[in-house]
């Protein structure tokens, strides 16, 4: 990404941190006027929109940002967020999130994620599959191993349930903060 991208890359990124929606929202629009082929600009404008509750729109910018750049992760990972528990479309969300994992398999929250929404699914050894991935990276992580605990439990594997239970007993209290 040229250096003028990271500049407006950052601009933008603080504007969203600062939860200034509309002006992020229209640095983004100005942002592809000048430069319509950076992805970036595609991915913040989906960002101001679904917190603006603009969801409709936020699937169009992050879908024109993967056409842009498909091996962006971020874009993946905002995408299926918001098809998953914004536009009702937790099927879809999940397909997202396991493409981003493709992506970036050294993402411990994005394994979390996944096991979070695929227990939701009902799609239990998934879940505790991408719990145990989450875990193989980080084995500290609470709420990987609260997801394997849940989807052990949805399984029968009570001794899975019970070695998570007992890491968890383990874990010292500041790592109960949540992840996300």
């Amino acid at each position: 990404m040229p250096t003028t991208a990271n500049s407006k890359a950052q601009q933008a990124r603080s504007l969203c941190e600062l939860g200034q929606w509309p002006d992020a929202l229209a640095f983004a629009q100005r942002w592809q006027a000048e430069a319509p082929d950076e992805a970036k600009a595609f991915f913040y404008e989906g960002a101001a929109l679904a917190a603006l509750g603009r969801l409709a729109e936020a699937e169009t910018a992050y879908y024109r940002a993967l056409a842009l750049d498909a091996a962006d992760f971020k874009i993946w990972n905002n995408l299926a967020a918001l098809l998953f528990d914004g536009l009702n479309q937790p099927v879809e969300g999940a397909k997202c999130l396991a493409q981003a994992m493709q992506i970036d398999p050294g993402n411990k929250l994005g394994w979390a994620n996944l096991a979070s929404m695929y227990g939701q699914l009902g799609r239990h050894a998934q879940a505790l599959d991408c719990a145990e991935r989450a875990l193989a990276l980080d084995p500290e992580l609470v709420e990987a191993q609260l997801h394997r605990a849940r989807a052990a439990q949805a399984l029968g594997k009570a001794d899975i349930v019970r070695a998570a239970s007992e890491a968890l007993a383990l874990l010292p209290p500041e790592k109960f903060k949540r992840a996300r």
